[in-house]
């Protein structure tokens, strides 16, 4: 355990050697281009500020590069801007995004808004006070990236979701849902029954598509399809219909049907109903139905995005939190 404390503290000085070398450079070709007509200086300026991260960024390049109009267009990082909210949460101990990922508030947020939603027969409950019933899908009230989430069927079966494996026996899913908790992948023993939003052939569960809104205050910058028919497959859209190249998922992807402008209007809808930068807003999708179904505050492999996207992501994220400060200083000037 030492060894690695101080392989990876080695690694660390490394990084901040090459980084003082880096900035040492960058301090010349700054004093190079004061030195150049505006027409010379401009393209050098743009190329140093492309070079620069966030954090090599002093009070002088900044100063610099804004005066010379250059945007800085590589400062955002979506990666980062979560890390951030999630140390955020840690000082303040609060942030409304995170109430919503407990699925009661976020039901009762969506009744308020009126949007669909599947119909909850049993909430809170331990598992073993659930009636399971056909028809139905069992969630932990807690639970992520789809650990510990049943469909049951017409004909006495389950599927479980994460897995992609089909159950023959209720008794079988009940018995795995047991081995969630107590491996620890399922935390508490707190479940909700509710009514599956899917289509069945021949009494199986077809399991239905999820469309994953990544929502920025009011604005949707990147949608994920996910289909998890016979295994899960990605296809990943922007918010204008184009597919969306993320780096991520290779060897998984597929051409989905994407969303209606109806169905990204209503992610928008709720999106602007929560005053914070990001959520994920995620909805179940059938041949006949469109239904919510979680808000999700930090997704999973949020760090996996390609350097471009993660920047455009970041981008989102920042303008959303302008829009914010500007919602709320009308809203005090209003007052």
């Amino acid at each position: 355990m030492n060894s690695l404390l101080e392989a990876l503290a080695q690694a660390d000085q490394k990084v901040k050697s090459e980084k003082a070398e880096k900035l040492r450079l960058a301090n010349q070709l700054a004093t190079t281009a004061l030195k150049l007509p505006p027409e010379e200086r401009q393209p050098l300026l743009e190329q140093l500020g492309a070079l620069l991260s966030a954090d090599e960024l002093t009070e002088k390049f900044t100063r610099l590069l804004s005066q010379n109009k250059i945007p800085l267009t590589n400062v955002a990082s979506f990666q980062q801007l979560l890390v951030q909210a999630t140390r955020r949460r840690q000082l303040f101990n609060f942030q409304p995004e995170w109430k919503l990922n407990n699925k009661r508030y976020a039901y009762k947020f969506i009744d308020d808004l009126g949007v669909k939603r599947p119909e909850t027969y049993a909430f809170n409950k331990p598992l073993a006070d659930i009636a399971i019933k056909k028809s139905t899908v069992l969630k932990p009230e807690n639970g992520s990236s789809g650990n510990g989430v049943f469909i049951f069927d017409e004909e006495g079966g389950a599927f479980e979701v994460r897995s992609g494996e089909a159950l023959s026996t209720t008794k079988e899913a009940i018995q795995k849902a047991q081995q969630l908790m107590s491996s620890g992948v399922i935390k508490k023993d707190s479940w909700l029954l509710e009514e599956f939003i899917g289509d069945f052939e021949q009494g199986k569960p077809l399991p239905p598509v999820d469309l994953k809104f990544y929502c920025f205050f009011g604005e949707v910058g990147f949608v994920l399809e996910v289909e998890r028919a016979n295994e899960t497959r990605y296809c990943e859209w922007l918010p204008d219909g184009r597919l969306a190249t993320t780096g991520r998922y290779p060897g998984k992807t597929f051409i989905g049907n994407g969303f209606s402008n109806e169905q990204l209007e209503t992610a928008k809808r709720i999106s602007k109903a929560i005053p914070t930068p990001f959520m994920r807003i995620d909805f179940i999708k059938s041949k006949n139905g469109f239904s919510f179904g979680e808000f999700t505050p930090r997704p999973g492999q949020f760090s996996s995005f390609n350097e471009t996207f993660d920047r455009y992501l970041g981008e989102c994220y920042l303008s959303a939190e302008a829009r914010i400060i500007k919602s709320n200083l009308e809203r005090a000037q209003e007052n």
